[in-house]
Order: structure tokens, then sequence, then C-alpha cells
């Protein structure tokens, strides 16, 4: 919320009615759901990942979704990825089928924002079957880079998002 004390009294009225916000805002994004499901085991290899918001996402967010083969340390999987029209599902597609038999982790980074700039409350994801990567997890390389090199959007915290895991059939 802007410091309302430096808003004139109507302009400050005006910004609580309108339920302004800004960086400092709390997170408040919600994820109502993961598909394939956290720990899911005989998943299709043909499957497709989905992530539903409980509102409308920002634009640009899928730049925080990666997919690994193996643990968060492993090789990110190729994949392409689209929003629903109300932006409130992203559904990613892997370029050829997953391999049989195989963990595979969905990594979604901090950096995921509502369409009003919020980011998203994780710390509620662990219900879900979410787990918080941390660098010690990642070998200190993410996609073959190093950590620090994965941009601030990918941390909250000591963190650097969530992880669900899944096995193909």
């Amino acid at each position: 919320m802007p410091r309302l004390s430096a808003l004139g009294p109507i302009a400050a009225l005006a910004a609580l009615a309108l339920g302004c916000s800004d960086s400092t805002s709390p997170s408040t994004g919600t994820l109502a759901a993961v598909s394939p499901a956290p720990a899911a085991t005989a998943v299709a290899p043909s499957t497709t990942i989905t992530l539903t918001f409980g509102q409308a996402m920002m634009t640009g967010m899928e730049q925080y979704m990666d997919l690994h083969q193996g643990g968060v340390a492993g090789p990110t999987v190729p994949m392409g990825c689209a929003w629903s029209p109300d932006r409130t599902t992203l559904t990613c597609t892997p370029t050829s089928a997953l391999a049989a038999g195989t963990q595979y982790t969905i990594h979604v980074g901090a950096g995921m924002s509502d369409a009003q700039g919020d980011g998203m409350d994780m710390d509620n994801w662990t219900g879900m079957g979410g787990q918080w990567a941390d660098s010690g997890m990642m070998g200190g390389t993410h996609d073959g880079q190093p950590v620090g090199m994965m941009g601030a959007g990918w941390k909250h915290g000591a963190h650097y998002g969530m992880l669900f895991t899944f096995t193909t059939s």
C-alpha cells in the first residue's frame, strides 16, 4: 500500500477504495491445482504439465516454469507453454514424449505474479505436495548455468521456487 500520508486526503481515500498495491504488497496469489498430481506414479509419457491458478496471471510468467528430468539438478526438458484465454491455466507440452519409468520435477520459480503484480503465496504450496528448492538441491547450477544466473525472479527468500515431482509409467 502506498504511504497514504504522502498523498492528499482525497487521493488517500481513492487509494484505499481502489485497493492500490505496490511492490511491498504481500504474496497473495494462489495455486489451485498441479497436474500431474505431485508424487504421482504411472503418468503417461505423453502427459502435459498444467498449473491452475486462483486468479489471472501476468503476461510472461511462463518463463518461471521448467521441467527437469530426474531432480532439479537434472537437465531441463524442452517444452512449449500456453495460457488459457482467462490466463488462469498454464499448460506446458514437452516437445517429445517423456522417458518411460523416469522421475520428473516441475520447477516453478518464485517470480510468478498475478495480473495485479502480486506474488504467489508459495508457503501454502507445500500443503499441495510441493517442496522448496534450495541451491544445494541444484548442485549449484540450473539448466547448466550457475544458480546465481537464474535471476531474481526464481528466488523466494532463501529458496529458488517450488518443486513437484512425478514418475512416468
